[in-house]
């Protein structure tokens, strides 16, 4: 998996059955409905259609507003007008799919599990209501292909991406060349495929989502709404082969693309922000690979711009934090300067507050954060100020809170990423070490015996030429 990841929805879930008012007839409308609900008591034969419309009114509210009140609302209607709906009615499906589509974006935005299994649940159903032959049958697929997706981004479970794919595969064979919907389905497959790359690298798939973008970018020439988003996922896809087979050429192609869909997305525009940060995390990249100032110095430029297009309250404040904080470290890790770090981690504790217990990216955020004072605590052992030489034993002290710290939050980290995680081998390198430093601070046995153990673990899940063979083999000689 990335490093980094960028909220941004190449592909999006269907609505259906909504019903769309004169955008100044809203809030009329939303009253006069509400009055209606008052009349139409329980047992009222269209109660069921009032209340299925208040909570379309809510959910576009939402969507306009970011207010979660409102979509909270929306599901609790929905749910209602779903009980009036029982197997056999002819709207269930559409009750079934609209309720499902809110509680997926109650998930992208709270991580409740429990309203990703909901939706996953409700998802299947409205699929089996909706055969093949069915006018919303392709709806349907692409609506579980995405719930199933975003659980495999939450439990990494290969099967529900597999089911994903196939999925997005069935719809797109019911929209051939000039259907509305084949330039999301084609975005929608080609990040799935994207995924599995980089968690089984199968070049195959990495390449099968270029040409599939490829493709979405022809169906988006200039001046279609959308050709800045395709232009961002063909960045993505190079950026993905970069990371790969380290060829300069497709972080500069990358880079380039993301400036192209940048100028599609002035001041204002809903995209910029994820735009600055993609942008920033390719510059930081090529700083990291070529060490040319401007491109750190753009990254850290674009990532603060991106920041104060996100306000506190705003959905994603949470993830650009964490971006910026990343493209801060990095240029930590060329040019020292304990303000960046210092800065970055600052930047990470605000992003958790932003990511309770259950949060996507909360594992990723944490793991980051011990990363940092991890690198803090060696810093400030390797200084030479002579005041501090001289202090000794209170810098040591000073220090190693970090390292603890460090410790925990990895300890944490370890815990959400049980065996079968791909993820989970670097979270056994990364505590390792941390209790290898502790112990050759404090010299506690404990700390040396786990350590050891957690690096045999490490082994036992590598083979020689893995990435992070030789550095886990060397640790776990320097603890024997």
């Amino acid at each position: 998996m990335n490093s980094v990841d960028v909220i941004s929805r190449a592909g999006a879930e269907f609505e259906r059955d909504c019903p769309e008012r004169n955008k100044s007839d809203v809030a009329l409308g939303n009253l006069e409905e509400a009055i209606t609900l008052e009349v139409c008591l329980p047992g009222h034969p269209s109660r069921d259609v009032i209340l299925y419309n208040l909570a379309c009114d809510s959910f576009s509210r939402f969507k306009k507003q970011a207010v979660m009140h409102d979509l909270d609302e929306a599901i609790e209607l929905y749910r209602a007008a779903l009980q009036l709906r029982p197997p056999g009615h002819a709207h269930r499906s559409s009750s079934l799919q609209s309720l499902a589509l809110c509680l997926s974006n109650r998930y992208h935005n709270l991580g409740v599990v429990a309203d990703l299994e909901e939706a996953v649940t409700l998802k299947r159903e409205a699929l089996g209501l909706c055969p093949l032959g069915h006018p919303d049958h392709g709806v349907a697929l692409c609506n579980l292909a995405c719930g199933l997706f975003s659980r495999f981004k939450k439990q990494a479970v290969m099967h529900d991406l597999d089911e994903a794919i196939e999925l997005h595969r069935a719809a797109l064979q019911l929209c051939p060349s000039g259907h509305a919907n084949r330039s999301s389905l084609l975005l929608s497959l080609a990040l799935c495929l994207s995924y599995r790359y980089h968690n089984l690298e199968v070049v195959a798939d990495l390449e099968e989502a270029a040409a599939l973008i490829r493709e979405a970018l022809e169906l988006h020439p200039l001046g279609h709404p959308n050709r800045g988003l395709t232009l961002y996922c063909l960045a993505c896809n190079f950026l993905s082969r970069f990371r790969k087979q380290a060829v300069m050429h497709d972080l500069d192609e990358a880079i380039e693309l993301h400036r192209a869909a940048l100028q599609l997305c002035p001041s204002g525009h809903a995209n910029r922000s994820s735009l600055l940060l993609s942008l920033a995390l390719c510059l930081s990249n090529r700083y990291h690979n070529l060490e040319v100032a401007t491109d750190s110095e753009e990254a850290v430029a674009l990532g603060r711009e991106a920041l104060e297009l996100h306000p506190p309250g705003h959905l994603y404040r949470g993830m650009t934090l964490y971006n910026l904080a990343h493209v801060l470290f990095s240029r930590f890790k060329k040019q020292a300067v304990m303000h960046d770090l210092d800065e970055a981690i600052e930047l990470h504790r605000a992003a958790l507050q932003l990511w309770p217990s259950g949060h996507p990216y909360r594992a990723r955020a944490l793991d980051k954060l011990a990363t940092c004072l991890s690198e803090r605590f060696i810093r400030r052992k390797m200084t030479t100020d002579f005041e501090e030489v001289m202090m000794d034993r209170f810098r040591n002290r000073h220090t190693i809170v970090d390292l603890n710290e460090a410790i925990a939050l990895h300890r944490h980290v370890l815990e959400l990423r049980p065996a079968g995680h791909p993820a989970r081998v670097s979270s056994l390198h990364d505590l390792a070490i941390c209790l290898g430093d502790r112990f050759r601070e404090e010299a506690a046995r404990a700390d040396l015996d786990k350590a050891i153990e957690l690096e045999q673990e490490t082994m036992e899940l590598l083979i020689p030429g893995d990435l992070g063979y030789d550095i886990s083999r060397d640790n776990l000689a320097s603890l024997l």
